[in-house]
């Protein structure tokens, strides 16, 4: 008999996957609540949210379509109005915004000499077009600040195969310069501090003040806060699912229950053991995916909530193949602009 899994149980599965990721690679990072921060994540903080985008050639977490090809790819990078994009994030007084180099089947929206060089022609699965560059070079123009996701390259490889990937990293890195103010890297289960601060020196080649975060699963699935993965990164990955994470202090006596440092301090920023608070989750049903979820009243209010707690969020919302903001987004994230800036 075939058995049909609902989505909900799915992404349970998924997330209890992630936790125990977590669990895993926290004994590479020694807790430090005396660690100070990074001066260079202070932008981040000023700035208190931001938009982020999956562009990609499949949807988040799911298989390259069977009709996907590198022409369509390409087709699709070069469609992408960064004009009329930046006109949008300008209308909006977006402060930063991500979006993904790429994720899954070695479709990326940018080229890379070094890739190929390593792991053979990507007979156009790297797209000719630098669409990281001409965006990033536009929105600095504006005073909008790029940042960018990447899942975690040779995560299960071993040493020869990881070096190779922190090349294809240094030539992007090196490339974009400082166009780039922050690295996202998703599914950063490496094996050792070693490999997080080889990973983070790549990261930071180009632009030695851009911030890194290592993303290793979803907060809010169990009591434990969120704690840094690795002492050489800057600012908490800070995933979100279906739980809108809060901050509070913690009763003393119930304090072992919530927290991994002991302070009573449950996500109060703006400094997380050396890391500044930050949450990433989306607007719509999934990343990148469906209709808005929540009404404007609560994702003004949430979003709120951290920032009164010196941290930022960053809302993922879905883009058309042509890079515009959905009118329902564009809706949503104008008044979420309304109510956050106007409280300046």
């Amino acid at each position: 008999m075939k058995r049909k899994y609902s989505l909900t149980l799915i992404v349970f599965i998924i997330s209890i996957l992630f936790i125990q990721a977590q669990n895993t690679i926290v004994p590479n990072w020694k807790i430090n609540p005396e660690k100070e921060l990074n001066p260079n994540t202070s932008w981040l903080r000023e700035a208190k949210w931001g938009l982020f985008a999956h562009y990609m050639a499949h949807r988040p977490s799911a298989p390259i379509p069977e009709d996907m090809t590198p022409a369509k790819w390409n087709e699709k990078v070069n469609s992408f109005e960064i004009k009329s994009f930046a006109n949008q994030l300008t209308d909006l007084s977006v402060p930063y915004f991500f979006i993904t180099i790429g994720q899954g089947g070695g479709y990326y929206c940018s080229p890379n000499k070094t890739y190929e060089k390593h792991f053979g022609p990507s007979e156009g699965k790297l797209s000719k077009r630098d669409l990281i560059a001409n965006l990033g070079t536009e929105l600095k123009s504006r005073g909008i600040r790029l940042c960018v996701y990447l899942p975690a390259l040779g995560r299960r490889d071993g040493k020869e195969i990881q070096q190779k990937y922190r090349e294809v990293i240094k030539e992007w890195s090196m490339r974009w310069g400082d166009l780039i103010s922050a690295w996202w890297i998703d599914g950063a289960v490496y094996d050792s501090p070693d490999v997080f601060k080889a990973y983070t020196e790549a990261f930071k080649s180009g632009n030695p003040n851009a911030i890194v975060a290592y993303n290793v699963g979803p907060v809010g699935m169990n009591r434990k806060q969120l704690v840094p993965v690795t002492e050489y990164e800057d600012y908490m990955a800070g995933e979100c699912d279906y739980v809108l994470p809060t901050s509070a202090n913690i009763p003393r006596d119930l304090g072992v229950h919530f927290t991994v440092s002991g302070d009573g301090k449950y996500y109060i920023g703006p400094n997380i053991s050396g890391n500044q608070l930050h949450f990433l989750n989306f607007l719509g049903e999934w990343w990148g995916t469906g209709n808005p979820r929540f009404p404007n009243e609560l994702v003004s209010a949430w979003t709120q909530h951290v920032i009164d707690n010196k941290g930022a969020v960053s809302w993922d919302l879905p883009l058309q193949d042509n890079g515009i903001i959905p009118e329902n987004y564009f809706n949503q994230v104008k008044e979420l602009s309304k109510r956050i800036n106007g409280s300046k």
